[in-house]
């Protein structure tokens, strides 16, 4: 798969629009299109903003795998997404909960 269709996948999966990407990865919107039309990787830099925004690896976007977590499943994928945006304090709560629920 290429990596803007990787990219597709993951607006999709995300419900994030193009024009939302571009705008929080600090691009134009334009340059999605573009991309497509010419089955062309952008930059390294450009690459890494918009893996962060996604909260995905580049290797994901550039290749469709991710190393680290290719064996897990899309909720499990989810899951982790979710919860690198929790602060402290949440992620406390969570990791506590977790704990509790296997301690039963």
């Amino acid at each position: 798969m290429s990596f803007w269709k990787n990219v597709e996948n993951e607006l999709e999966y995300q419900n994030i629009s193009r024009k939302d990407l571009a705008k929080r990865a600090g691009f134009a919107v334009s340059g999605i299109s573009l991309g497509i039309s010419n089955n062309s990787v952008p930059s390294a830099d450009v690459a890494v903003r918009i893996a962060k925004v996604l909260n995905v690896s580049v290797e994901y976007l550039v290749t469709g795998k991710n190393a680290k977590n290719e064996n897990l499943t899309p909720q499990m994928n989810q899951l982790f997404s979710n919860i690198q945006k929790l602060n402290n304090y949440d992620l406390e709560t969570v990791s506590l909960l977790v704990q509790r629920t296997l301690n039963k």
